[in-house]
């Protein structure tokens, strides 16, 4: 019989009874078979003896293959061989045939999913070598698909990311998932580019076949966290060192996002309360209304400075935009400080200030006045006898002018410097030499800086030190009776450089280090015609200018005072 007919399968057909019992079924005369009933298509045709198999596996089969005689015939074990072989053989050819069929639609579906993924879709082979890479690759490295195919991923690794990308690799090629590891890789340019992969092995029969994978550009995903982690350092740095101020970090919806600063404390608030919240959700309408203003204003990208008042003190308030590496505004910083007590200090110095000012100059006039007068009754005496008592009474007035003008300048010394200029410090330094009378003293200048100040304040502080050096230049125990006070021969007086300001040094005695901290007080003096004015006007002009001055040995062992903290042109 040439062609094809269908025959029944159920349960009582020999067909099912095949399939139920799982194994060979042999019959040696269907006429008179009662396990079954035999099928008409073949009682028609004659047929009397046969055999009927499974074709593939018992637990999902793929039908019956039978052969049949019009003849009686016993079959051997040998002829059931033969057909579950030939079954066999069928049930494996049917078997690759679909397989082939499902990995030609996996395949279908994997490239059009693949091909349309804005990420690079990839496999490697248990070597390494892409046998895949998706068309997206082309916009990431540069290279097209051909170019990767048949090369090993290595090839594409800078040696910074090397361990990792091979650590990776080794691992999927073992079996495991690999999620989100961030690695590098080498452009068409050479110029590096920032990646996330995740893979995962693809097994056959208990073995990994190849690997399988995506890559995601994260440059600027990794540009933004790396600008991120810098900010915040920085702002956790400032945020740690300012105990009167308040720094604020905020978003498009004037929402907070970093706070810190010691000054949330002092108005009872914590960084936590500001975390997700905005100006309306803390402050009284009227300050949140002003300070979404000018953070709307910060993330439009204009810095703005302010003054509010809140629980009593006074807010100072700058207001800036964030921009990542491309310009654009990102977030907002707000920086706040509690200057109320500086306010406060501040006025109770200026009106000290002010009542010492005053008190100088009633000082000044109602001293000057008399002593004008003795001035000129010392040059009439000086015309009628010659005695050397004049000579201390000359002496006397000449120190009580050098008194007043001292205290006339520590009176506005103190003053809060408005006014600079960017200063050659030798030139300076030079003509303030010749201001102050030095005897045979030498002057040295080893710098070649220019630095800003107040030159007249500048020329004040200098005259002071050179005096000062003058005037304790030699011990009076060593100092021979009939010479003046601070013989200054052989004293050298040096001007140099520091790092971040500049020393008057001498050859002269030098100061002991217990007597160091009651130089610059108002009164102390070791000369015996000093005024005692002379070094607290220079600490004084130094604060003025926002410097320090301290006091220290000379090389040769005489006194070195430094001024620190300036700024140079």
């Amino acid at each position: 019989m040439v062609g094809t007919a269908v025959v029944g399968a159920g349960e009582e057909s020999q067909a099912g009874y095949t399939l139920k019992t799982e194994g060979a079924v042999v019959v040696d005369d269907l006429a008179t078979e009662d396990r079954f009933s035999g099928p008409p298509l073949l009682l028609d045709h004659g047929v009397v003896s046969g055999i009927s198999v499974v074709i593939g596996g018992t637990d999902d089969p793929w039908g019956v293959l039978g052969t049949h005689s019009t003849d009686q015939i016993t079959f051997t074990d040998d002829d059931v061989t033969f057909v579950q072989n030939a079954a066999n053989l069928l049930g494996n050819a049917i078997q690759r045939q679909r397989s082939e069929q499902r990995r030609r639609e996996s395949e279908r579906r994997f490239r059009e999913i693949a091909e349309v993924s804005p990420d690079t879709i990839f496999r490697l082979d248990t070597d390494g070598v892409f046998t895949y890479v998706s068309p997206v690759i082309e916009s990431l490295l540069g290279y097209t698909p051909e170019d990767l195919v048949d090369t090993s991923f290595r090839t594409y690794v800078p040696d910074e990311s090397m361990e990792t990308a091979f650590d990776g690799f080794s691992r999927v090629a073992a079996g495991e998932t690999v999620r989100e590891l961030e690695l590098r890789l080498i452009d068409a340019d050479g110029d590096l580019v920032d990646i996330e992969v995740s893979a995962s092995p693809v097994t056959h029969d208990g073995s990994v076949r190849f690997v399988q994978g995506l890559v995601r550009d994260v440059t600027e995903r990794t540009k933004r966290e790396r600008r991120l982690q810098r900010l915040k350092a920085q702002y956790e740095t400032l945020m740690e060192n300012l105990p009167e101020m308040g720094v604020f970090l905020f978003d498009r919806d004037c929402q907070y996002t970093v706070s810190g600063g010691g000054e949330l404390s002092s108005v009872s608030l914590t960084s936590a309360d500001f975390e997700g919240a905005t100006p309306h959700d803390l402050f009284p309408e009227a300050i949140a209304d002003e300070l979404e203003h000018y953070y709307r204003e910060a993330l439009d990208g204009r810095s703005s400075r302010f003054e509010q008042e809140y629980q009593d003190r006074q807010y100072p308030v700058q207001t800036v935009p964030v921009r990542n590496d491309d310009g654009d505004v990102i977030s907002g910083l707000a920086v706040s400080e509690n200057v109320t007590e500086r306010r406060e200090r501040q006025r109770t110095l200026e009106r000290q200030n002010e009542r010492l000012r005053e008190f100088a100059g009633v000082v000044s006039h109602d001293l000057r006045n008399p002593l004008n007068v003795a001035q000129g009754q010392l040059k009439l005496a000086r015309t009628e006898c010659d005695s050397e008592h004049l000579d201390n009474v000359s002496a006397a007035i000449e120190r009580s002018n050098r008194l007043i003008d001292d205290l006339l300048t520590l009176a506005s010394s103190g003053d809060a410097v408005t006014e600079t200029e960017s200063l050659d410090l030798r030139a300076v330094a030079e003509g303030c030499w010749q201001n102050v009378p030095t005897g045979d003293a030498t002057l040295a200048v080893r710098t070649e800086q220019t630095i800003v100040a107040d030159r007249g304040r500048l020329e004040q502080l200098l005259e002071n030190l050179v005096r000062n050096a003058v005037e304790h230049a030699r011990p009076r125990s060593e100092v021979p009776a009939d010479a003046p006070d601070g013989d200054a021969s052989g004293l050298t007086v040096t001007v140099g450089a520091l790092a971040d300001g500049f020393y008057v040094a001498d050859t002269g005695p030098g100061i002991p280090p217990e007597e160091r901290d009651e130089v610059f007080k108002a009164g102390h003096s070791t000369a015996a015609d000093g005024t005692g004015f002379g070094l607290r006007i220079v600490e004084q002009i130094a604060d003025a200018h926002g410097w320090t001055v301290t006091v220290t040995d000379s090389d040769s062992g005489g006194a070195r005072f430094e001024v620190r903290g300036i700024e140079t042109a």
